[in-house]
């Protein structure tokens, strides 16, 4: 197995993303791979093929800029492209020969999940290489408990 060229992540502006950003670039940085820094945007009303890498809104462009000027010394591409964020994530890794997925969970769980969907469970579904999730964690959050172990139960005997 070859060592990874390639990661993708996917940005959406969210907290959830920062973090996923915070942690592709630490691995970037650390190993030397190449970053690509991945946004969906909604598909506009008016759609040409120009429009399939253009946002109606400018302002989405110079975020994603912005978050690139952060990664000095990486070596870094950003892609907008509009259609559905699972979709576009999952073929644009493999359009782009990525050897990983990084991206935020907003770790949503019952009803809200099941409204709102999971774009993070649709490409863990579908992505045809490794995929990390990063949720972020508050700061209050209760540390996690030692399992508690239990021996086995002894034998009945009739």
């Amino acid at each position: 197995m070859q060592p990874a060229q390639r990661i993708l992540c996917a940005v959406d502006f969210s907290e959830a993303s920062s973090a996923a950003l915070a942690f592709a670039e630490r691995l970037a940085r650390n190993t030397g791979v190449e970053l690509v820094l991945a946004h969906a945007f909604d598909v506009p009303a008016s759609l040409t093929y120009a429009d399939i890498e253009k946002p109606a809104d400018p302002t989405v462009r110079q975020q994603l800029e912005e978050l690139s000027l952060s990664l000095s010394g990486i070596r870094s591409h950003r892609v907008l492209h509009a259609g559905p964020p699972g979709e576009v994530i999952c073929w644009l890794a493999e359009h782009r020969e990525c050897d990983l997925i990084v991206m935020g969970t907003h770790g949503r769980t019952g009803l809200r999940h099941l409204l709102l969907g999971s774009v993070a469970e649709y490409v863990i579904r579908h992505a045809r290489c490794p995929v990390v999730t990063v949720r972020e964690r508050s700061p209050d959050e209760i540390p996690l408990t030692e399992p508690l172990v239990l021996p086995p139960k002894a034998p009945r005997l009739m």
